[in-house]
């Protein structure tokens, strides 16, 4: 054959693709995708994400078929998988993007390409647009990423050139969730593939929700979220044709229009700014990005945290977030003021690690993204934060809450039918009733302790960069011992290297140094964080030549 295995993995497009379109510009290719049990089975794998993997697998397959071509889909160690098609195909060489949203998935990659370097096998690792293998300070990353999205897209291929199938390279069909060996859960799934996500996105910019997404976004019953959180998540749509398509949003006429777009433009930003945030630093997924909040553990009561799961905390507000991620995976109605409101409840009010949370969180989500969700989680716990004052958003879950972001109480009474008889004054506090709990915890004695606790461990002791987590000899997902069917072997193997490396924080020097804290609240002499202002922010001047006519710089 000749030419070039693709190995696709979060970029399931063929548009907007760099792998895909230097790979076709060399000739033959053999499209592949591995389904490895290390990520099938990892402790924080959700069913109804894998479920819309595999119907997003059938989409690309779709898509390349059209073009003349095929996709092949292995189970199997991806190193081994890789050696052997490669031997039975005669390619030429691997291409690839780089993946550091998980440490599994980092140790897959060092396998690979010690395998693949022992027989001579050329891999080429091509990083997505906008991401990049450098320590930059924050400022520059925010320049080389406006640049990225302000370059042209790579070009999707007209054909698509595959060898003929043989044994070793057989059709195979994309298996079912049984026979992965998984159980489903119910969830309806977003309609998979790229010509999906396209018509999410036009339903976005030409339908109401354009004009009420920034207004709006903080209100669960709106629904004016995109909807394109798991196409994004999979890469079945880039961050970079999301923006093409909104800019034209951003000069037009009704401000409402330009507000939103941007407020979606500056969160695709944000969503990338954490994914590099953990190219740099991978413990943040296992850890506290601050020792001092890992070194006692935080109390833990088992039956409040399976309260907590099941929605029956006795405020309405947190149990219908949690009814509606247990039912449908967050990606539509749970919105990021439900999550946050339902993450605060336990780590703040229940004082639990938030470990705890963003396991049973990323267990749920069709959208679940592992940077995304980790540093969320951490950043409502309060832990992302040092020094005596830094600050805590702890969102109060009775009428406060109900009153600031359901007030008509339509998300409350769509997942809690039991309290639908209820005015909207009784939603925060419910009186007594038969089918529905009394409140697991007071709120302000709860509040008082948590603050007090946070600030215990807050005082630095050290330098910010001493006081940084450092990655930890043992890998293993936190909570695993929770699911008995958790696959975890990876983690123990001692040859366990990452690829991408993690930044060797003890060998940072000098600008080195300033550059990774410049991505962190720090706080110090002369630097201290403040809570959120309500005063309006100046207009920041574009930070790139040739950037968007969409203003991403706010």
């Amino acid at each position: 054959m000749g030419g070039t295995v693709i190995w696709f993995r979060r970029d399931l497009r063929l548009a907007d693709h760099a792998v895909v379109e230097r790979a076709c510009q060399l000739g033959p290719v053999l499209p592949l995708f591995i389904l490895d049990n290390d990520l099938l089975f990892h402790p924080e794998t959700a069913v109804a994400r894998v479920a819309f993997l595999l119907e997003s697998l059938r989409a690309l397959d779709g898509e390349l078929r059209r073009k003349g071509g095929r996709l092949l889909v292995r189970r199997g160690e991806p190193a081994q998988v890789l050696l052997q098609l490669v031997q039975a195909s005669g390619a030429d060489r691997v291409m690839a993007h780089t993946d550091a949203e998980r440490i599994v998935g980092r140790v897959r990659d060092h396998r690979v390409n010690r395998l693949l370097a022992r027989h001579r096998i050329p891999i080429s690792w091509i990083e997505p647009a906008g991401a990049t293998g450098q320590l930059l300070s924050y400022s520059d990353w925010r320049r080389h990423w406006h640049g990225a999205m302000a370059s042209p897209l790579a070009s999707e291929p007209q054909r698509v050139e595959v060898p003929p199938p043989c044994p070793a390279l057989a059709d195979q069909p994309v298996p079912s969730l049984a026979d992965l060996g998984l159980l489903g859960d119910g969830k309806a799934l977003p309609p998979a593939g790229s010509a999906a996500a396209s018509h999410w996105l036009d339903q976005f910019c030409e339908g109401p929700a354009a004009r009420s997404y920034f207004w709006e976004l903080s209100y669960p019953a709106a629904k004016v979220t995109s909807g394109l959180s798991p196409y994004l998540k999979f890469g079945v749509i880039s961050p970079r044709q999301c923006l093409r398509r909104l800019a034209p949003l951003g000069g037009h006429s009704d401000r409402r229009l330009q507000r939103s777009a941007v407020q979606l433009a500056s969160r695709l930003r944000w969503a990338a700014a954490i994914s590099q945030r953990f190219r740099y630093l991978p413990q943040l997924e296992l850890q506290s990005l601050w020792t001092p909040f890992d070194q006692e553990p935080w109390p833990f009561d088992e039956e409040l945290y399976a309260a907590w799961r099941e929605g029956r905390t006795g405020f309405p507000i947190v149990d219908a977030a949690a009814r509606c991620l247990a039912a449908e995976g967050g990606w539509r109605e749970l919105n990021f003021r439900s999550r946050a409101i339902y993450a605060s409840f336990l780590a703040n009010l229940c004082g639990m690690d938030w470990r705890y949370g963003a396991l049973h969180f990323m267990r749920h989500l069709i959208d679940g993204d592992c940077p995304i969700d980790h540093y969320q989680w951490a950043m409502q716990a309060g832990v992302t934060h040092r020094g005596s004052r830094a600050w805590t958003r702890i969102y109060h879950p009775g009428q406060v809450a109900v009153e600031r972001c359901d007030p008509q109480g339509l998300f409350i009474r769509r997942w809690l039918p039991e309290l639908a008889s209820l005015t909207n004054d009784q939603l925060g506090a419910p009186p007594p009733m038969a089918d529905y709990p009394r409140p697991v915890l007071d709120y302000e004695r709860a509040r008082r302790q948590r603050l007090e606790a946070l600030a215990a461990r807050r005082s630095p002791q050290t330098s910010a960069l001493e006081s940084m987590a450092r990655l930890a000899e043992n890998l293993t997902p936190f909570g695993h011992q929770r699911f008995p069917e958790a696959v975890v072997g990876w983690a123990q193997q001692r040859d366990a290297g990452l690829f991408p490396a993690a930044v060797d924080l003890d060998a940072l020097q000098g600008p080195q140094r300033a550059d990774l804290l410049s991505w962190f609240v720090i706080q110090g002499p002369g630097r201290q964080a403040s809570p959120p202002s309500n005063t309006r922010r100046r207009r920041s001047k574009p930070e790139a030549p040739g950037q968007l006519s969409l203003d991403l710089s706010l």
